[in-house]
């Protein structure tokens, strides 16, 4: 199988997310003693989201491709950032790193397009429901129509409890009520199902609380990397 760089710790729950789902993937489609060859660089995520949250993109888009070069270095054959947010320099960190790069939103969008589903509801930080680096992927790549909250309190309500409860696994019920309420205006809006475009949502957000279907962009990555370690070359 080819080697993978996981660009992680942003934040380490997501990272474990990935190391789990990735080697229990292969584990079930391989059997016997089969995981993944990965090679994981767990940045300290404060001073990278200080960079972020203050613009300072071109120092994000150096750290990267610095962590990259010493993974390429040791065997990695792509790479994966395990986040939503910091896949704003992707295109920039892919180009420096000559590595192969697998894509959240590309994994996603498939098990969208899987389900039947053309027009999805996404739920995020606000750089993720505001830009288009997610959600113009989707629609340009894969036909997936994207919509977000209309309105722009609630998006920056469920952005600032991202930024600081949810990380600290403080899920409160009246950001339960904004998620759920938000998530049934899009499906009344025409919405098939809802994107959970940030790790921590899946904390505050269950199956049950919607007549629709959520699509897990951390999960659905990290399984979409699994098969395309498998698929991509024989396996040793």
């Amino acid at each position: 199988m080819k080697t993978v760089a996981l660009l992680g710790g942003m934040t380490y729950e997501a990272s474990a997310v990935y190391y789990k789902v990735i080697n229990d993937h292969i584990r079930q489609r391989l059997g016997g003693r089969f995981s993944a060859p990965l090679l994981l660089h767990s940045f300290n995520f404060q001073p990278l989201l200080e960079h972020m949250n203050q613009g300072r993109w071109d120092s994000v888009v150096e750290i990267f491709a610095s962590a990259l070069s010493h993974m390429k270095a040791a065997g990695a054959e792509a790479f994966v950032i395990c986040a939503n947010y910091p896949h704003k320099v992707a295109e920039r960190v892919s180009e420096l790193s000559s590595l192969e790069f697998l894509h959240i939103a590309d994994f996603t969008a498939e098990e969208i397009l899987r389900k039947g589903q053309r027009r999805i509801g996404l739920l995020g930080t606000r750089m993720v429901m505001e830009e288009g680096y997610i959600k113009d992927r989707m629609r340009d790549k894969f036909g997936v129509e994207v919509l977000v909250p209309e309105d722009q309190e609630t998006r920056d309500r469920v952005h600032s409890e991202l930024m600081d409860n949810l990380p600290s696994g403080r899920v409160s019920s009246e950001l339960r009520e904004i998620l759920i309420g938000s998530a049934r205006r899009m499906v009344e809006q025409g919405a098939q199902g809802i994107v959970l475009g940030s790790t921590d949502l899946a904390f505050a957000l269950k199956p049950e609380d919607l007549d629709v279907v959520l699509f897990d962009t951390n999960v659905l990555h990290a399984k979409g990397v699994a098969e395309w370690m498998i698929e991509a070359t024989d396996v040793d």
